[in-house]
């Protein structure tokens, strides 16, 4: 009787153990045909990833502490399914941190995600690498959820400079605080900071510092929100202090969901300030409860500096573009779909943007793109 009271005891003690801790293993594996047609350079064939879902692997985990505290971890990395490759990250949101490794090797990191978090009522602490405020409303205000190649993407940060802004989807080196769900009947919000980990006392001892806020309102088919990010660099002729601030919102009708995203994104290089503006509209109609179409239309005004000239002398100002995009998706269940996407973009002036995945256009010239695929979550 005693060995049989013994293992019951332990059997609910590690019963009791489980319950109050758990480690899910997650991902999404999308792989798609494409082809592109860069004006003025030619057409191409190839096998993408991503048009639907970004490909990813991940885990994460969450321990009850008692007294409504919990202590959680993520850990989430982007994988190329059509090559086998995962995708760099920045260590330090600057140039410097974000060099890749030769084609082929890069392996896997945990670029989108790495955090540790401590929540309870009050709401949630992360500490580590995670998506910047921003970024939050470029994914839930875009129609395509900032994939594929119809994706507002294209043109919200794309030919900002010549050199990359390390920070202008993820941050590392992040603290971050996030209001507990529910609050005041739907305000949601977070705020962020991050540093570059440079030495003090010197001229770039703030570089890659960054700090960033959301703050929205969801309630039945609304939802709203504004976000600021800005990021400090020395000023040169290819990166500087930079700002990202955008506001959107959708609006589910019952027959279509409407969105809505206008960003704003400034940085101050040596020649003077570039500044682009991009605005877009879209929907997702259902069709036949299995199905939806999603739409598109995005343009962008650059309103950069007079001083800021192109290769050719004309004013940069002269450089937008305007972006269309259509695709389907079709579920096959609750966890593979079928889709396809089209975008065709069309430059101005010297704009040399182009459609997710494909090749650059000479200036002035249209980029286009279609691409069929299957997306499969686990």
């Amino acid at each position: 009787m005693r060995k049989m009271f013994l293992v019951s005891a332990i059997a609910l003690a590690c019963a009791s153990a489980h319950a109050q801790s758990s480690v899910t293993l997650f991902g999404v594996v999308d792989v798609n045909v494409q082809r592109f047609d860069a004006g003025g350079v030619g057409k191409s064939t190839m096998v993408g990833n991503g048009g639907l879902s970004t490909s990813r692997i991940g885990f994460r985990g969450q321990e009850d502490l008692g007294g409504g505290l919990y202590a959680g971890f993520w850990l989430e990395g982007s994988i190329n399914p059509d090559n086998g490759e995962g995708r760099n990250t920045n260590t330090n949101n600057q140039p410097s941190g974000g060099v890749a490794g030769p084609a082929g090797t890069t392996g896997l990191k945990f670029d989108r995600v790495s955090y540790v978090s401590l929540g309870g009522k009050w709401g949630e602490v992360r500490l580590g690498h995670d998506f910047i405020p921003t970024h939050w409303s470029s994914i839930y205000f875009d129609p395509f959820n900032a994939n594929g190649v119809a994706r507002a993407g294209n043109l919200t940060f794309a030919g900002v400079g010549a050199a990359p802004l390390p920070s202008a989807i993820t941050g590392s080196n992040t603290v971050s605080y996030w209001l507990p769900p529910k609050l005041l009947g739907g305000v949601y919000g977070m705020a962020m900071v991050g540093t570059g980990e440079n030495n003090s006392g010197t001229a770039n001892s703030h570089d890659g510092n960054f700090a960033g806020f959301r703050v929205g309102y969801a309630a039945g088919p609304f939802d709203v929100a504004a976000a600021l990010t800005r990021t400090k660099n020395v000023s040169t002729a290819t990166i500087g202090n930079y700002t990202h601030a955008n506001v959107g919102g959708s609006w589910n009708a019952g027959f279509a969901k409407f969105f809505a995203l206008y960003n704003v994104v400034k940085v101050d290089l040596t020649g003077g300030q570039v500044r682009k503006n991009t605005a877009e509209v879209g929907a997702h109609i259902p069709v036949g409860g299995v199905g939806r179409i999603r739409v598109s239309y995005a343009v962008l005004n650059d309103r950069s500096d007079a001083g800021l000239r192109n290769a050719n002398g004309s004013a940069r100002s002269d450089n937008d573009a305007r972006q269309i995009g259509l695709g389907y998706v079709h579920d096959l269940s609750k966890r593979t779909a079928l889709y396809t996407n089209y975008a065709r973009l069309k430059n101005r002036g010297q704009a040399a943007y182009l459609v997710s995945g494909g090749r650059a256009p000479l200036a002035g010239q249209t980029s286009s793109g279609i691409e069929f695929g299957v997306r499969h979550t686990f």
